[in-house]
């Protein structure tokens, strides 16, 4: 699972960088409340990973994502699915 590991960790830092805190403190179980991350700080690092990836991400509903694992799984698992389709 080392892909993912490293997938949730670019996450992190590009999220930590807009919101100017250190990734160390952004885990699985973070809530994007805690660490006041709006949705368009979200929105922002979901658009850094789609340039990083050359790819879309669908527009999904936020807010079914509280926390930083639930948000980053679904987009992994997107990845995945459109890196299977190639």
């Amino acid at each position: 699972m080392q892909e993912f590991q490293e997938f949730f960790e670019l996450a992190c830092k590009l999220l930590a960088e807009q919101l100017e805190i250190d990734a160390a403190d952004i885990t699985m179980e973070t809530t994007f409340e805690s660490i006041d991350a709006d949705s368009i700080d979200i929105v922002e690092m979901i658009m850094a990973l789609e340039d990083i990836y050359d790819v879309e991400f669908p527009e999904e509903d936020l807010e079914d994502y509280p926390t930083m694992g639930l948000l980053v799984k679904a987009l992994w698992s997107y990845l995945e699915q459109v890196k299977n389709e190639k």
